[in-house]
């Protein structure tokens, strides 16, 4: 009795404690990585791989090719960029590399020079200010060179930003310092021109979105136009490469951000396919040249060659942004963000290209000329890694796996520790249930022994 008393006593603070520590377990195990599928379909890239890309840079090409009466300049350079990735994976083919593809590569690279030969003209009449500024851009294909000394590299979670930059970059002010790096508009002639104020801005730590891509942009550029001289006193290629970890690290974590809160139709669209480019073309393969990522773009993609905002499905599952529930927060996330543009004109530089425009039939020129310029990248990735090495490397699925290793093991524990808790609780009613029928029993036989008496 006096057993059964303390139980019943001490009854309501247990179940409190064991049902706070069910929800515990129930919510770290649904909001961690050991329930939910690792971000890739495969894991290495395949012959098919480069097919479908090659396929959708065709289509791409074609587009741009019939609709070249309302090309940009954004539009333009995309195609240099194409024209630029394709030839450089020919340049680097060998004899050991597949014959019929690189025919094919060899060919759409060429075809990607006639379309820019073609709509050179339409772009100028377009957009005459701005293609002004940055012709230089225009006049020859565009290759990404690694900035890691022609290494692969890794993103590096030590160098996230631990917070936001307060400096304010004015387009007109980036605009400048484009236009000096590649000697055009006022600079003409006077190619590597890159000031203090310039170096600052490109160098400037905790920037985000378009801001920190842009960032990007000057490195290439600099490489690209052989400015190393006028950066040697600021550290030289050394100082690049630290940079560009730095950048591409932020950039991933900006990229993983909005995988897991939606994907904003359009914007989102557009800043992660730049994002996938740069840091692709930096050299960060293994982290920004994937499979399911190239799976996600080739399915951003319409029929007819030009890429426009999704409108919710046909998405990869293993990165999960079909979902009702993602779109709702993408569209939330939207219009906080329309709020602050309509206050603060440099947030409008960081959340949104700075030159789009929109055909009437729905295409966006400035994100398909960004899908160019990521799916080219994708191209001499596959080519040179791949095929021609004959290797495959991972596509991020162990690194997400390994980072999540600890609280695997905190939440294994937890379930085990539940499961012995819910156990627990069960017997304690069962034994005062069993020990109150017995004593029933008991006092029966002792009534019955008492009656024969």
């Amino acid at each position: 009795k006096q057993w059964y008393q303390r139980r019943v006593r001490g009854a309501p603070l247990r179940m409190v404690l064991y049902v706070l520590l069910l929800v515990t377990t129930l919510l770290l195990v649904a909001n961690s990585t050991l329930i939910r599928p690792a971000p890739t379909t495969q894991r290495s890239f395949t012959r098919e791989s480069l097919v479908k890309t090659l396929d959708a840079l065709e289509r791409l090409l074609r587009y741009f090719d019939a609709n070249r009466g309302s090309l940009i300049v954004d539009s333009m350079w995309g195609i240099r960029m194409i024209q630029g990735g394709l030839e450089n994976a020919v340049d680097k083919s060998s004899e050991e590399t597949d014959a019929e593809l690189m025919e094919r590569v060899a060919e759409l690279a060429t075809y990607a020079a006639d379309v820019s030969r073609r709509g050179i003209y339409y772009a100028k009449r377009n957009a005459a200010v701005q293609f002004e500024k940055f012709s230089e851009l225009l006049a020859e294909a565009f290759v990404y060179q690694n900035l890691l000394n022609d290494s692969q590299g890794r993103i590096d979670r030590g160098l996230l930003f631990t917070q936001r930059s307060k400096l304010n970059i004015e387009p007109r002010e980036s605009d400048d310092c484009l236009m000096g790096t590649i000697g055009s508009g006022p600079y003409k002639g006077s190619k590597c021109t890159i000031t203090d104020k310039c170096w600052t801005q490109i160098t400037d730590a905790g920037q985000r979105e378009y801001s920190i891509t842009h960032q990007l942009l000057f490195f290439f550029l600099i490489k690209h136009y052989n400015c190393s001289t006028a950066i040697e006193r600021r550290g030289g290629q050394a100082a690049v490469a630290h940079l560009a970890r730095v950048f591409c690290t932020n950039i991933y974590d900006e990229m993983e951000r909005i995988f897991q809160q939606g994907v904003d139709p359009g914007v989102d669209q557009d800043l992660v396919m730049e994002q996938i480019m740069f840091c692709g073309g930096a050299g960060f393969v293994e982290d920004f040249v994937r499979p399911d990522l190239l799976e996600m773009m080739l399915d951003w993609q319409r029929q007819d060659g030009c890429y426009a905002p999704y409108d919710g499905s046909h998405l990869p599952q293993a990165i999960e942004l079909h979902s009702r529930r993602s779109r709702e927060r993408a569209m939330q996330r939207r219009k906080i963000a329309d709020n602050i543009l309509n206050q603060d004109a440099n947030v409008f530089m960081m959340r949104k290209p700075l030159s789009e425009a929109e055909l009437r039939d729905g295409c966006m020129m400035h994100m398909s000329s960004v899908a160019g310029g990521a799916l080219s990248i994708y191209v001499s990735t596959i080519l040179q890694y791949q095929l021609h090495h004959h290797s495959s490397y991972s596509d991020g699925a162990t690194q997400h796996i390994s980072q999540s290793a600890p609280q695997t093991i905190v939440i294994l524990f937890l379930c085990v520790l539940t499961v012995f808790v819910a156990i627990r609780t069960c017997s304690v009613p069962l034994k005062v249930a069993m020990r109150f029928l017995a004593s029933i029993r008991f006092f029966r036989r002792t009534n019955i022994t008492n009656h024969m008496v």
